[in-house]
């Protein structure tokens, strides 16, 4: 099991960063195409169905770093400066600023 073998788990879905995502290689089970929704994406490009296929998909091009967080969190209000996550037991947990 390595780190990719995590995503999954907790909905994620891994992408290339490539022409995938363009011809709408994210096929989306849990939003209907024409519902308005919102993502984050580290992709660098912003446009209409860039994601997947659907117009009504709002894309906020974030760092890796926030894109990794709000997918932990599950939640686009989430501060991973001030907010908190719960570990499975329960716990609380906060995030630690990335360095390098």
């Amino acid at each position: 099991e390595g780190p990719l073998d995590i995503f999954p788990r907790g909905g994620g879905v891994g992408l290339a960063n490539a022409c995938g995502p363009c011809i709408g290689q994210w096929k989306r089970e849990d939003v209907k195409n024409g519902v308005k929704n919102s993502i984050v994406t580290s992709y660098n490009r912003n446009f209409t169905g860039r994601n997947d296929s659907n117009p009504d998909t709002h894309a906020f091009v974030t760092s890796p770093e926030i894109t990794v967080a709000m997918a932990l969190a599950g939640d686009l209000a989430f501060n991973p400066l001030t907010d908190y996550l719960t570990a499975a037991d329960g716990s609380k947990f906060k995030l630690r600023p990335p360095t390098g």
